[in-house]
């Protein structure tokens, strides 16, 4: 059988020095992918219904998530609705083996790799990021704007309430060429921010409570600035627009200094019983500049947690 001859070849390869070594940089990509599928083939044969039933129960990563679906469909359709301006785009479950530890330097141990060079979505704007190089790298000149409405997996230690491995977020990507004085920077950072200030206005009106809402815009190399022309540029006019929530500047902002590259921002809530919750995050960050080789590339990514929206924020729709 030709697979058997394959396998049997691999393991000769193997024997000849260290088998660790061996499988990560002996074998080449498409051996290890017919190890690794033989492997979990005959561990998958040997598995009993008792075991499948004893991972079910003990892993919250295979187990439904405790949320109303119904009332996430609501707020993905609202979230949809303020985002006119970008392309929906259907994500794949699966990304490119590593494009989050290469692309945005998370530790690999937190995705869910694949025995077939992918991983499961851990993140859907490196993903989208990847769309747009894709689309640049073909010819498109214009802005791109892309918005997903995805389901991803991480397996960092999740220990707060109402925290899931999976969840469910809203993301927002816009790139485009450098066109000087900030001017993409600052029109794009604007776009975000007043899509998720009319998406919040808006689940307002449909019964969802938010007590207040906090944005605060941060640099990562503390560029004063970018930071002012932010204040006068984009926060000021949104504050304006939308005197019920805080817009402001935050120059303490430490968390993603080595994920984002420039003007990022936070949003926080807090709900009628008062907990504070993180909402949507997001920045400048530089994967279609290494994707692309070409250093007048700008991209902004942003994300909501819708699924949080539902879990903390509908208590009125909900009649308590």
């Amino acid at each position: 059988m030709r697979e058997d001859k394959i396998i049997a070849r691999i393991a000769r390869a193997l024997a000849e020095g260290d088998a660790v070594e061996g499988l990560i940089r002996t074998l080449s990509a498409t051996d290890l992918q017919s190890l690794m599928l033989r492997v979990y083939r005959e561990r998958s044969a040997r598995r009993t219904p008792a075991e499948l039933l004893e991972q079910y129960q003990q892993r919250a990563m295979v187990r439904p998530r405790s949320v109303e679906v119904r009332t996430l469909l609501e707020v993905e359709r609202a979230a949809f609705g303020q985002a006119h301006a970008f392309e929906a785009v259907d994500l794949a479950p699966v990304a490119p083996l590593g494009i989050n530890s290469v692309l945005g330097q998370i530790d690999q141990n937190n995705c869910l790799a694949t025995i077939r060079s992918a991983e499961v979505l851990a993140d859907p704007t490196t993903s989208q990021a990847l769309e747009c190089a894709r689309r640049r790298k073909a010819g498109d000149r214009e802005t791109i704007r892309l918005c997903a409405r995805s389901k991803q997996l991480r397996l960092q230690p999740f220990d707060k309430p109402g925290f899931s491995p999976h969840f469910t977020i809203f993301s927002l990507v816009t790139a485009g060429r450098d066109r000087g004085s900030l001017t993409f920077e600052l029109e794009s950072l604007r776009e975000h921010l007043s899509v998720y200030l009319a998406l919040l206005r808006h689940l307002g009106s449909l019964g969802f409570h938010f007590a207040s809402v906090d944005i605060a815009v941060s640099d990562t190399a503390d560029d004063e600035g970018r930071l002012a022309r932010a204040q006068a540029e984009v926060l000021a006019p949104l504050a304006a627009e939308y005197p019920e929530a805080l817009l402001r500047i935050d120059r303490t902002r430490e968390q993603g200094r080595h994920y984002y590259s420039g003007l990022c921002l936070r949003l926080d809530a807090v709900n009628h019983e008062g907990q504070r919750v993180n909402l949507a995050d997001g920045g400048f960050t530089n994967w279609t500049q290494r994707l692309l080789s070409n250093a007048k590339e700008r991209l902004l990514v942003s994300g909501i947690g819708i699924e949080l929206i539902v879990l903390f924020f509908r208590s009125s729709v909900q009649g308590r």
